[in-house]
């Protein structure tokens, strides 16, 4: 049997760290959206088809960051807001796009300034290659988790 870690181990893991960074930033921007009258989960739906309109609940799940059911949740919230709609596809007629109304899209361009505020302060003390290579480590990081839907589900199982 392994040796457990000591706590300044876990406290240098990245997947510890990249939590507690999230989840400071997440809290942060919550208390700033609430003044929009939108969650962090409502808004990653709202920017996500900010930048990519028409997306289907699948395409949205991904960008999003949110398991399938509970963003049904949230789009039906939303759209009950009027801030989003389902459209049928003009391609497939038994899909479902999802749009931002131009409610929606007014609200959502009213709140990328903050957004685009708060990443300025968290990125205040970083040079701009610093920035680059911390995007691009943080893309890899994304890409590279797939691969964790593998893995043995017994932590004493051989890699």
């Amino acid at each position: 049997m392994k040796t457990p870690k000591r706590p300044q181990e876990l406290e240098q893991a990245i997947p510890f760290l990249l939590t507690r960074a999230g989840s400071r930033m997440g809290n942060s921007f919550a208390k700033a959206l609430k003044a929009f009258g939108l969650n962090l989960s409502e808004w990653r739906v709202c920017a996500s088809l900010l930048y990519v309109p028409h997306q289907t609940v699948s395409e949205l799940s991904v960008h999003a960051s949110s398991d399938i059911s509970a963003l049904s949740r949230i789009v039906d919230r939303l759209e009950s807001q009027e801030l989003v709609r389902r459209e049928r596809s003009s391609t497939d007629g038994r899909s479902i796009r999802i749009a931002l109304t131009i409610k929606g899209e007014a609200l959502a361009l009213r709140i990328v300034p903050v957004a685009k505020r708060h990443e300025a302060v968290l990125l205040r003390d970083f040079a701009p290659s610093d920035v680059q290579v911390l995007r691009s480590m943080l893309l890899k990081l994304y890409e590279n988790a797939g691969a964790l839907e593998d893995l043995p589900q017994q932590p004493d199982d051989p890699l």
